[in-house]
Parts: structure tokens; sequence; C-alpha cells
């Protein structure tokens, strides 16, 4: 007799995208996609000030356009909705999602038209007339305090600083009185965003027979449907959400909320429903954007290379309000601060400052770009004073594989890792020995080659935003819980339906995977359903794509409810086998008995009779054909991490006559666990890789002293081209987390993470010889030429009181 062949794992494979069809054919359904009976077309009136009173705003002759519905302005408004809070109010006052007795920023929003079509409603606009009084702008965070400078919230507390966070860990003035080396400077990252495809887009309709709200929204993270239930001042039944496909988010469409809420309210006042989708002009100018930060930072050291410590001074952007969870950008990387390195002592003082510039919030990458970018230009830094390689010194401080699990600075653990393998590989497919004999010979030939390195750690998942404060609970807001739910239909097919709400990363395929591999059977005849429609779903408040935690939490869930179902359908199968569960086997689309393939029963005929006949298995009607499956993550301490460890390379050309960078090779390797599909999780990191490339040498928001935004299209705001893609290679190490089931981390943002401080190392080790330096992330062309020619003049360098 044959042995029974060996069941195959979808987990770990190569499967191809299923939803792409749909979205290559144009089948994708968008929130600008959904027409609604009698809907209207809502166009927003924008600030054209940086700061400025609002005396009078007259919108009668947009009223007397025919096909106008009605105009809303923060009259409307304010009596209706509780403000958004940042995490540190009362500092940064509230914000209504529209101006009210002042604008703090061009593009704020100034009042809302709806009318038959789009068209009517922009017209409508020109016709509103808005008197106001210009007053000062705060342009320059780090003059924000100053005496001199206006306060664009008078009646908060702490002025112009909205935030205010020190972070001391172990014992950092030891540390630096212990040191032989100590260096130390200024460097800056530039506001930014990651321009998705699709625009934010939202609808309202309030019926008043129901005195029930529906909002359609491109959201990604459900916090924001509980933000936008209180902000309403309403319950979550009494808000239907349903979030259609998402075309792209990257963390900057999770505030589409306000928009919702703003519309809701119109919706009410017009009686009708209200779509608005945003132009790319308003997505630039007014849509959150990334962090800017100003980071002061030294770092001590022994001669031998041995780091001991670090401080630092950061002053963060926060833009004319504070939004919801913010000021977090720097929050979000504290259990990761010391990066893979072992040093303990570190001292980390931070001021967010308001000014009047749009306000910002989460992008990809959510204030780690910024901050390893800081951390890892001041170890080239001291590389340089130490006369070492920098490859060399920061073998040197790795954490060792065998001091894993590691507990971080700030308490949080790393559970799992192998940082010295992890950088072993990337070197080697650099071919880092190669490249610095390369570098060496092209610059005795005049040209300018430098090398890049740059480490980073992305949090993902465990302790994202769970709602727990939202809801008064004394529980952690940092737990992570998602559901999912899974379906056995009368013909034996099985249907998956988890809020993931999907944004691009193959989450149909990947969950898709996880079910196949429970129960035998093909990806590709499983339905996987990631939309969500609030009222007839299972839902957590913590569901979403958002922090990297789709590996991490959303798939739990989809893993525990596939086991859930699994271990209902054994018990059905044993009843009609009439043999102990443990003997059976999910096997080619069935259930058999262990070792005796031939032995069994199919799904779909077991799921038939289950569906048709359930009192035949003599366990009652009520059958399990579905099971949901309410994930959280477990470990053995709240502040463990799963973490996915980055390692970033590249090598560049750079053209000291005109400025030019030109990456010719660019490495990633990561350990993000083990991966449930190699080809989604490598076009995800490619598409990261550009992301973060287009933030290191073209993209940047600039601003003049008025507060005006010169890069407000994509003639000034540049993305990086095809042409400028330089040759990729991708690595991993797979050590799976031993606290989750899949043994999965997530991942995501990681790609985006490392590129403006990797391109930053590698363009001053270029330029290091002509006395250059680089202190600005944003590398374009005059960027170089600057750090070429003010060569060593020293910046400031550390300024505890800045």
């Amino acid at each position: 007799m044959t042995a029974p062949a060996e069941r195959r794992s979808w987990i770990g494979q190569r499967v191809l995208r299923n939803e792409d069809a749909r979205f290559l054919t144009g089948q994708g359904q968008y929130t600008d996609d959904i027409v609604l009976q009698g809907m209207a077309h809502a166009a927003m009136l924008r600030s054209p000030y940086a700061h400025a009173l609002i005396k009078k705003i007259d919108y009668s002759k947009a009223l007397e356009i025919p096909g106008v519905y009605g105009v809303i302005t923060a009259e409307d408004v304010v009596p209706l909705i509780e403000p958004e809070k940042g995490s540190q109010y009362p500092r940064g006052g509230v914000w209504y999602y529209m101006a009210t007795d002042r604008v703090r920023f061009v593009g704020e929003i100034i009042a809302i038209v709806a009318a038959e079509d789009r068209y009517i409603a922009e017209d409508a606009l020109d016709a509103i007339e808005v008197e106001y009084e210009e007053l000062p702008v705060v342009s320059d965070p780090e003059r924000a305090l100053d005496p001199d400078q206006p306060l664009i919230h008078p009646d908060a507390p702490g002025g112009n600083e909205a935030g205010v966070r020190l972070w001391d860990f172990g014992d950092v003035d030891a540390a630096f009185a212990e040191a032989d080396v100590v260096v130390s400077d200024r460097f800056e990252h530039q506001r930014h965003s990651s321009t998705p495809l699709e625009g934010l887009a939202a609808i309202s309709s309030y019926d008043p027979l129901t005195n029930q709200t529906t909002i359609y929204a491109n959201v990604g993270n459900l916090g924001r449907y509980t933000a936008a239930v209180k902000a309403l001042q309403v319950n979550h039944s009494d808000i239907r959400l349903i979030v259609p496909d998402v075309g792209g988010h990257f963390g900057v469409k999770a505030w589409v909320h306000q928009r919702g809420v703003l519309l809701a309210v119109l919706s009410r006042k017009v009686g009708r429903s209200v779509k608005w989708t945003e132009d790319r002009l308003e997505h630039l100018a007014a849509s959150h954007h990334g962090t800017g930060r100003i980071g002061y930072i030294e770092m001590a050291a022994k001669r031998d290379g041995t780091i001991l410590g670090c401080r630092m001074k950061l002053i963060d952007d926060q833009g004319g309000y504070v939004s919801l969870n913010e000021p977090f950008s720097l929050s979000s990387v504290i259990a990761d601060c010391t990066s893979m390195y072992r040093f303990l002592n570190i001292r980390i003082d931070v001021s967010c400052r308001l000014t009047n510039r749009v306000p910002v919030a989460s992008n990809r990458g959510y204030g780690r770009n910024q901050y390893f970018f800081i951390l890892e230009r001041i170890v080239d830094r001291l590389a340089r004073e130490l006369g070492m390689d920098p490859a060399d010194l920061r073998e040197k401080n790795l954490i060792p594989a065998d001091q894993i699990p590691f507990n971080t600075p700030s308490g949080s653990m790393y559970e799992s890792g192998d940082p010295p393998a992890l950088f072993e590989m990337t070197k080697k497919l650099l071919g880092y020995d190669e490249m610095r004999a390369a570098q060496a010979k092209a610059r005795a030939q005049g040209k300018l080659l430098g090398i890049g390195l740059v480490g980073a750690v992305e949090h993902s998942g465990p302790r994202a935003q769970g709602g727990g404060r939202e809801f008064g609970l004394k529980v952690s807001a940092d737990a992570a819980v998602d559901v999912a739910t899974v379906q056995i239909g009368p013909d034996g097919k099985l249907i998956v339906i988890s809020p993931t709400l999907c944004q691009g990363q193959g989450h149909e395929t990947t969950i898709a995977q996880i079910v196949g591999d429970r129960f035998d059977v093909n990806p590709n005849d499983i339905r996987v359903h990631v939309r969500l429609d609030s009222a007839t779903q299972a839902w957590s408040p913590s569901s979403g794509t958002y922090g990297s935690r789709f590996s991490s939490t959303g798939a739990g869930a989809v893993y525990g409810a596939a086991r859930k179902l699994g271990d209902q359908l054994m018990q059905l199968a044993s009843r009609h086998l009439d043999v102990d569960p443990a003997d059976l086997e999910f096997r080619d689309g069935g259930v058999a008995v262990k070792g005796v393939p031939d032995r069994g029963i199919s799904l779909r005929q077991l799921a038939a009779t289950a569906h048709v006949a359930p009192n035949s298995f003599g366990m009652g009607s009520d059958v399990g054909v579905q099971a949901t499956y309410r994930f959280t993550w477990d470990g053995p301490d709240p502040r463990t991490n799963v973490s996915a460890m980055i390692w970033h390379a590249a090598l560049v050309e750079v053209d000291a006559d005109t400025g030019k960078v030109t990456v010719l090779k660019y490495v990633a390797v990561e350990d993000c666990g083990r991966l449930i599909n190699p080809m989604i999780v490598d076009g995800l990191t490619m598409g990261g890789v550009v992301n973060g490339l287009g933030w290191a040498l073209t993209e940047a928001f600039i601003y003049d002293e008025n507060g005006q935004l010169l890069t407000g299209t994509f003639m000034d705001y540049l993305l990086p081209k095809f042409s400028d893609l330089p040759e990729l290679k991708m690595g991993h190490i797979e050590t799976p987390t031993p606290y989750h089931e899949l043994g999965a981390k997530g991942m995501g943002e990681s790609g985006t993470i490392p590129p403006p401080g990797c391109i930053g190392n590698a363009v001053e080790d270029a330029i290091w010889h002509l006395g250059g330096r680089i202190r600005d992330a944003h590398l374009a062309p005059e960027t170089v030429l600057k750090g070429i020619r003010e060569g060593n003049t020293k910046q400031g360098g550390f300024n505890a009181t800045a």
C-alpha cells in the first residue's frame, strides 16, 4: 500500500494575489464609485492665509446659485460636535475640524457647500465672502516659543508648546562622564506625505426617521470610527460605517473621520446624502503631513567603540492643531529607542510645537524614519571620530542573538530576533567589502561613491491602539484586538469575513492561505471579504490595517476563527465516521482518518448535512457552520514587543558639480518572523523602499516665512520616477515570535523607515574627504551642494535648552 502523500502547507508559499484581477479590470469599488439616490456633492472653501482672524462669513450669494442645497460653517458645527483634543490636552487647544474664530494654516476649511454636482459646489465657493484680519505667522518651530511669536491657541496652557516629554533611561550622566569620546550635531527631517493613489473620500447620509447616520469612508483604522461617534456625541449604533475598497492609505487617511463628521452635519442640514472626494491639491495642502523634526543629539563611547549612552533634544513641528493621539510620533518609537544596539543609557527630551502649518499625524513609518535618521547619522559620526569602519562599529554594539529576549532601556522586550545574522546578510547582499574597494578605486578616478548602513526596529502590532481609554475602561489602551469570522456554506465552500480594511497589502490572498492551510483547501477556492459594514459583521474598535499590525493581529484572528471552525467540523466528522476527533485530519478538501485518506467525508457532504439536517449528528440542531474569533495578543509581559528588525544598505554616486545623487544599489533585509507569503512581503518591502527613497531624495513640504506652501503640486513635490529606482536586493531571516501561533510579526512600513538615514549616511560617506557634511534628510541637489560648501561648519551641536 502506498503511503499517503505529505500534506502541503500553504503558509510560506508564494501564492499569486487573487484580488489583483478584480482591481486590474476596474471591478474595485471605492468610496467615490458609490452613488446614492438624491446625493449631493460637497466642495470646501479653504483659507488662503496661514494665520488670520475671521471677522465675517457671508454665503448668502452662494445660496442663490441654482443647484446649491446648503452651506455649513463653524456656526453649524460647534453646537453639534465634541472637538478633537490631543493627548496632552488642554495643551494645544481643541479642533472642530474647521476654522472657528481664526484660521491656523493655509488650506484650513472655512465653509462647505453641498450642491447638485461638484462643479456647482466649486463655483459656489467663489460666491462666499470672507473678511479676514491677518495675523503674524509662526513659521519656525525652533522659534515658536520665543516671546515675540504669536500664540496660535491663545487660551491653551503651554503657549505654542503643545506637548512635552522627557524620557530618561539608565544613568545617562554617568555614561557621559565615563566616555572617552563624545560626538554631537543638529539634524533635520522634513515634512512629507505618503501620497496614496486615492485621496480621502467620504459620504454621509442622515436618516431623520431612524436618527441614524450612515458614513461611507476609506478609513483604515476603526479607532477612527469611535472618534467619529465621540465627535458626533452619539452611540456606535447611531453611526453605520461602511468601508469599501481603499486605494492606498499609509496612515494619512486615518483622519478621514474628520471629513465624515463634517459631512454628517452637512447632510443633516440639507436633508440628503453628501459626498466629498479630495483632489490632489487639497491632499498635498491640507491632509495631514508626516512630522517635521529637528534633532540635537550627542553620543558617548569608549575609545574601543563601545557605545555608552545618548542624549537627544527633539523639536517636532506639530502644525496648527493637535490631532487625535498626537503628539504621538515620538512615543511610538520609545519602546525601540536604542534600535538593535546594546547600550542602555538614553535621555530624550521632546518639545512638540505649534506652527501655522498643516497638522501632522500618521504617515507610513510614523515617527520612525525621523528618529532612526537622527540616531543612525550620529552613529556614523561616531565611527568617523573613532577612525572605525561604520560597519565594524555597528557590529560591535549589536545585541547578540543569545541575549534575546532582550529588555530595552524603556523596559520593552524584544522577544525574538538575531541582529548580527541580519546585519551579516545585509553586508553580504551589498558586497560590502567589494564596494569599499570599488569606492577607493572610483575616488582615485575622481568619482564620488558612498556607502550607507542603517538599522531600525518596527514595532508591529501588539501595543497598537486598542481603544481602552476611549470607553473609559481601566485597561491598557495598547491592547491589540481584532476579530474574524470563517463560514462554511452548504456547498462546502469557505468564506472569511475579516475587517482588516485592506489598502493594497494582499490580505485577501494571505487570509485565504491561512484558512486554506487549516482545511487543506486551495486558497483560490476561498472567498475573503476584508471590507466593513458595521451593521452586519463583527468588528473591534481596534480593527483595521495600521501600525504594520496585520500579520501579528488580524492574521491571528483569522487563524483563531479557522481553528475554531475546524474543531467544530471535526466534532461533526467524528460523529459521522465514528472516530475520535484526535484521529482525524483535514485532507484534500475533506476530513479523513489519519494515515487512511480513503476513509473520510468531503467538506461538501459534511457542510450540506450540517446545514440541512443538523440533528443527524446527534448533537442537537445548533451545530457549528461558522466561527467568530476575537484575538488579542498574549505575550508573557505587557511590555513585550513583536518587532520586525531591519537593516538597509546603499551604494550611491554623488556629482560634486550638480549635487545630484544616484542610488546605484540598495539592499533591504528584514526579520518579520514567519512569512505567510514571501512574494507579498517582498512587494511591500519594495514599495516601502521606493516610498522612503522619495523622502530621502525628492519629496519635501517647504513653506515660506508667511506659512505658504511652496511645494503644493507634483511639479514641486516630486515623487520618485521608475527610472530613479536602483538595483534592489531583498533578504529575510525568519525568527518566529514564540508568542503567536503563526510566528508572524507585522511588516509593511519597514521599507520606508531606513532610507532617509541610509542615503544620508551614504552621501556623507561620499563627500566626507571633501569636508562635506549632511545634516538634512531631504537630499535634493541644493542640499548636497550646501553640505559640500559648508563642510565642517558647526551647526550648533547639542543644545539641551533649544
